[in-house]
């Protein structure tokens, strides 16, 4: 039999909404799954359930870690892999994320995107290198990349929810007090940190991969 899911669901989705769902039931009481003796039907109604659930908690773990605090604080791999400086703060806590390509590699991404009329900064250079012909008819490559994009979409979402289910466990512990529940909010916490910095080490790898490859066409 043939399973309906890809790499991408599994890790992207199930995993993140998965965790939600036993979150929701340490925290609100609902829904009723841990230690429940599931039939055929409710395993099935489970799995589309935390399908579902997955798929909601990757629009805001998109939404803030990506769109937010990647793209308006740390500054996207884009950006990161071709400074010439690297700022002091972001060299301390993210010393592999903002991991500059080598000088000759930078200015070699540079001349050529100059030459092809494209910008040589930014999101504009990126789309440039991700869709020039170097990228696009190279199998191998773009193989590596959707593995990368899996792991890093697994990595973001499963982070974003870590962080939710701890906040909600903090607060839950808060309300009626259990050293239990604080003990699993820590671990969630950082859990989710941990998760955070895989993934940035993956949508980094990402950019990595790309620029080199153009790089050395």
């Amino acid at each position: 039999m043939r399973i309906p899911f890809d790499a991408y669901d599994f890790f992207g989705y199930l995993a993140s909404g998965l965790l939600l769902i036993v979150g929701m039931e340490v925290t609100l009481g609902f829904p009723h799954v841990l230690g429940r003796d599931l039939k055929a039907v409710d395993y099935a109604i489970l799995t589309l359930a935390t399908y579902v659930a997955g798929q909601i908690i990757a629009a805001p773990a998109k939404a803030l870690l990506e769109d937010v605090v990647v793209a308006k604080v740390l500054g996207r791999p884009s950006v990161n892999l071709l400074r010439e400086k690297r700022p002091l703060v972001g060299r301390l806590l993210f010393p592999g994320f903002y991991k500059p390509l080598p000088d000759d590699r930078r200015r070699r991404i540079r001349e050529k995107a100059h030459a092809e009329g494209a910008s040589a900064t930014g999101e504009a250079l990126f789309l440039h290198v991700r869709y020039s012909p170097a990228v696009r008819d190279n199998g191998a490559l773009l193989t590596k990349l959707n593995s990368f994009l899996n792991k890093y979409g697994f990595a973001r979402n499963l982070a974003f929810t870590c962080l939710v289910v701890s906040a909600a466990l903090f607060v839950r512990a808060w309300i009626y007090p259990d050293p239990a529940l604080v003990k699993y909010a820590i671990a969630a916490c950082v859990c989710g940190i941990a998760l955070f910095y895989r993934y940035l080490k993956f949508f980094r790898q990402y950019s990595y991969e790309l620029f080199n490859t153009y790089a050395a066409e």
